[in-house]
């Protein structure tokens, strides 16, 4: 009898459902599929420049068992820019360390806290939530949404309670996390930024 398969341990989700080439004609149903344990493994190792026994380590598995998971990890990632394919990031066999939500309105990815239980978006108070941990097994179609550069200058802005910390060159402002509401960042006077307080507003006339 095979030995059960251990769940990969990850801190936190991406904060996005993956990437899109940069051209029209594409085909939604031929992307790659990255699971959630080899963006991990991405993450750790080139991103935060982990070891692979520290990398291991972080994901509860042996080391073997991390450069198996890395070495298919970075085929995916070749294979979607070689050939020009959609990158989805979904699904795997992973345990988060706390519970994940995204807004499906504003797009705002947060966590579960003492005060929020995930029924409500901490930033537009939307109701329209998707539980993250709850969709390891589902293949996400990534929104087109139109982003512009927004240079090395500026700030990263919690779209929750306001907080700014100064943008750090080369860090992106939703890799990083309020330490008041475990929200993730965005960056100030972004196309996102705007289109979250243009959601807020439209919510405060409601009421």
């Amino acid at each position: 009898m095979p030995r059960p398969k251990r769940q990969r341990r990850l801190q936190k989700p991406p904060v996005g459902y993956g990437f899109r080439p940069l051209r029209v004609n594409l085909d939604e149903d031929k992307g790659v599929q990255l699971l959630f344990e080899e963006y991990e493994s991405l993450r750790l190792a080139d991103y935060e420049s982990f070891s692979q026994e520290e990398a291991a380590r972080e994901m509860n598995v042996s080391r073997p068992t991390f450069t198996r998971i890395y070495d298919v990890a970075r085929r995916k990632m070749a294979m979607a820019l070689v050939e020009n394919k959609i990158l989805h990031v979904a699904g795997g066999h992973v345990k988060f360390e706390h519970e994940w939500y995204r807004c499906l309105s504003c797009d705002t990815t947060f966590r579960e806290t003492v005060h929020n239980k995930g029924k409500n978006c901490p930033v537009c108070q939307s109701t329209d939530i998707e539980h993250i941990n709850g969709t390891l097994h589902e293949k996400n179609i990534i929104p087109k949404v139109q982003r512009n550069a927004m240079g090395q200058l500026g700030y990263c802005v919690c779209p929750a309670c306001g907080f700014r910390e100064k943008h750090q060159v080369g860090v992106p402002c939703k890799s990083l996390i309020c330490r008041n509401c475990q929200v993730h960042f965005v960056r100030e006077n972004s196309a996102e930024h705007n289109n979250i307080n243009f959601i807020k507003n439209q919510q405060k006339n409601k009421t």
